[in-house]
């Protein structure tokens, strides 16, 4: 759209297009004072315009998670070239994390800066999800080629080691012990990738979600007792008898998350699993750990494949997690901090049995 040069006295006549517009306006004047904006640049900033008009546009470049040095060379490309634009995460007055597309151009008949904000947040969110899913297309294709070839090696391993612990002395048995450990992590990892390689096709039922939970937390207990670990299931709702998805699949993410936060408390502690209903009456299964927590820079990275935080992790469990619960219509909601915790909340649609 092709914008007339106005003078600051005749916006009302523009007010229409103005505020009809479908992406974020507003108009800062000379000295950098915002002085109009409309209804989608309150929507986008996710706050009341009152708050913004008559004080310095520096107040919205504060919420662009740049570094200095970038806001600096954008406003100095504004101020020697009379345009600039730029696309960077902000973060609302509200806290929401958003990606923008920000264009600022100088009106010269009137020494105002008409700024355009789109917001792109919806667009590179499916970019991720898409990037997310060839890459473990191609997880899966790899996994797909070489698990006959490793699987046959192993089986004949773990039947010599078997031949020999009958024959060798007690040293022996000791190096085969550990070589048995091996093939065992070798086995677990290449499970991993099968996982991942599976075809989507799940099989879905009605199960109840908390029997599962409890199925799960009993057959973790152990694991977790020898590590000095409580796990506490504390359900909030009542039974979930009608819960529609996948059993299999989703008790296999809960069991992830729950050995991840084993992994994640090499000094014990507690595990708590709570199940509650979020305001749009989704059921949501948190699982709070008191570990080492998340570094910043790493959240969000946890979820793409062959990435991980242990020395001894694939990188996959988290990825075939988030591809589980998308394709149960669900999501997966992050919060961590370091030296205190971890809390992962599976939040999950609920179908009514028909």
């Amino acid at each position: 759209m092709k914008f007339v040069l106005v003078e600051y006295e005749y916006r009302q006549k523009f007010e229409h297009i103005f505020q009809f517009f479908s992406n974020g306006l507003l108009f800062v004047d000379k000295q950098g004072i915002v002085i109009e904006m409309n209804a989608q640049v309150e929507e986008i900033l996710q706050i009341d315009k009152n708050r913004v008009i008559g004080f310095s546009a520096l107040k919205i470049l504060d919420l662009f998670v740049d570094s200095y040095e970038s806001k600096k060379a954008f406003v100095a490309e504004i101020i020697r070239f009379g345009h600039a634009e730029l696309f960077s995460e902000i973060r609302t007055f509200l806290g929401e994390l958003k990606y923008i597309h920000i264009k600022v151009s100088k009106q010269e008949d009137t020494n105002i800066y008409l700024t355009e904000i789109h917001d792109e947040s919806e667009k590179i969110q499916m970019k991720k999800r898409l990037n997310h899913t060839e890459s473990l297309s191609t997880i899966g294709q790899l996994a797909a080629s070489i698990a006959h070839e490793i699987r046959n090696p192993m089986t004949s391993l773990k039947g010599f080691t078997q031949l020999l612990q009958q024959t060798t002395n007690e040293d022996g048995k000791r190096y085969l012990a550990v070589i048995n450990d091996e093939i065992k992590r070798m086995e677990e990892i290449l499970t991993e990738f099968l996982e991942v390689s599976k075809p989507t096709s799940n099989k879905f039922e009605y199960f109840d979600l908390q029997v599962l939970l409890l199925e799960v937390v009993n057959f973790m207990a152990p694991q977790a007792l020898l590590k000095n670990i409580e796990v506490i299931l504390d359900p909030e709702t009542e039974s979930l008898s009608n819960f529609w998805g996948d059993r299999n699949l989703i008790k296999q993410v809960f069991m992830n998350s729950i050995k991840n936060a084993i992994e994640a408390m090499p000094k014990g502690g507690k595990i708590n699993i709570k199940v509650s209903y979020t305001e749009k009456k989704d059921v949501c299964v948190e699982i709070k750990d008191q570990g080492q927590g998340i570094e910043k820079d790493k959240l969000d990275k946890i979820f793409e494949p062959f990435f991980t935080t242990k020395s001894t992790g694939t990188g996959l469990g988290l990825s075939h997690s988030i591809q589980v619960i998308r394709s149960h219509g669900g999501t997966i909601e992050v919060e961590s901090e370091e030296g205190v915790g971890t809390s992962f909340k599976f939040i999950l649609p609920l179908r009514k049995e028909i």
